[in-house]
């Protein structure tokens, strides 16, 4: 099995030297050459068994504890979008410009920022890519294979990878790039700075609504919000953590809500989930016990949990939007109506990235509106949350305006 290559960076000479490899291959390849290299790596790593695919997940799985069937279905979900065709109309909504992107990625889930590299790219951009040394494999092992599809295509690419507090190679990367794009956690984000352009994609979550009434098919339903739940174990800003039922009386829930956990056990064969942490399994445990001294104490809150913290599901038909640890756990709420959503979401307006949608077509419109109102960037059908197009606004899609625009 091949390896990927070691992108770890010791020192700031390191840093500006990858830049000055950069800087004299910016816009110097024809735009359809890269539209067609990014499309082959992409179907090369759609095909499971590809040696740089399969070098990066095993090196991923090792470190992070997740199982290898899960990492699977994870990145074929977030590659799925990237066809030729989809990079085709992308490109074309984009300003070519010979210009230096810095992208300073998260290590929570293993692709997380594609989206934006990809666009760059397309906009005629190098990138210099920085890694988190807690994942430092999936980025290295795709610029592996687009240098070995096309030596120039590939040397719009660099990857290195350094801890947080080499403030010294940050302050260079922030320093040189002509534009950086920042994915992680709010505290990681606020204390950049050193360059004007500066797009960070902060701490944001995600949500699902649903209807139980005819002609919903409450089984597929199931399947596909468990689906969404599993994917990048609700570590990454698309996963769901709060799933709330229009319009639905509390038996209708209860048996939705059961019907969702003989999902969650399925996949906890399937798709088996990580090994967790004692800070994660910590936070786990801490919902569990509030929600069951909540329920002793008088609440109308039901608990469903599996065993060795595989999953947890929290019925709790009043809740406002509730953010969970990750790792499959999930609240489920009743609401009334769009204003009664509005409510609902309140306590996460401004940080509400996408939101699973399967409502009556006479309702859509109403809280596809609240959705927007709170944030939401991104509305899809269940079972398709973590596969966002490839012109998907992220964040608000400020980054692909600056992309788009013809004067700066």
């Amino acid at each position: 099995m091949r390896e990927t290559p070691s992108v770890y960076c010791s020192g700031p000479d390191a840093v500006r030297d990858a830049i000055g490899r950069l800087r004299p291959n910016r816009s110097r390849i024809p735009l359809t050459r890269i539209v067609d290299v990014l499309a082959t790596a992409f179907e090369r790593w759609l095909a499971r068994g590809f040696a740089d695919r399969e070098a990066a997940l095993a090196q991923i799985a090792a470190s992070s504890g997740w199982s290898r069937e899960l990492l699977d279905e994870s990145i074929d979900a977030l590659l799925a979008p990237f066809t030729r065709d989809a990079l085709i109309s992308l490109a074309s909504t984009l300003m070519p410009r010979a210009r230096l992107g810095g992208f300073i990625m998260p290590g929570n889930a293993p692709g997380a920022g594609m989206h934006e590299l990809v666009a760059s790219l397309l906009a005629g951009s190098a990138a210099l890519i920085k890694t988190s040394q807690r994942e430092p494999h999936f980025f290295a092992a795709f610029m592996q294979t687009l240098r070995a599809i096309d030596p120039g295509v590939g040397s719009l690419l660099e990857v290195i990878s350094f801890g947080r507090e080499r403030e010294d190679l940050s302050h260079a990367m922030l320093t040189k790039c002509d534009f950086v794009v920042a994915l992680g956690d709010d505290a990681s984000i606020a204390h950049l700075s050193g360059n004007r352009r500066i797009f960070g994609f902060g701490s944001r979550t995600s949500g699902a609504l649903i209807s139980l009434a005819p002609p919903a098919n409450v089984a597929r339903l199931a399947l596909s919000l468990a689906r969404d739940v599993v994917l990048f174990e609700q570590q990454g800003c698309l996963s769901p953590h709060h799933v709330f039922v229009a319009d639905a009386d509390l038996a209708s829930m209860h048996d939705f809500t059961t019907t969702l956990c003989d999902v969650l056990i399925s996949f906890a064969t399937t798709l088996p989930g990580a090994k967790l942490s004692f800070n994660s399994a910590a936070a786990i445990r801490r919902l569990r016990e509030r929600a069951r001294w909540r329920s002793i104490g008088g609440h109308p809150i039901e608990l469903f949990e599996g065993g060795n913290m595989s999953w947890t599901m929290v019925l709790e038909p009043d809740a406002r939007f509730t953010l969970s640890p990750g790792y499959r756990c999930v609240t489920v709420s009743a609401v009334r109506d769009h204003n009664d959503l509005a409510i609902r979401v309140a306590p996460v307006a401004g940080r509400l990235e996408a939101f699973a949608l399967s409502v009556p077509a006479h309702a859509r419109a109403r809280f596809v509106d609240v959705l927007a109102g709170a944030g939401v960037t991104y509305v899809c059908d269940p079972g398709k949350m973590q596969s966002p197009p490839v012109n998907w606004p992220h964040g608000g899609g400020a980054f692909l305006d600056f992309l788009a625009v013809h004067d700066e």
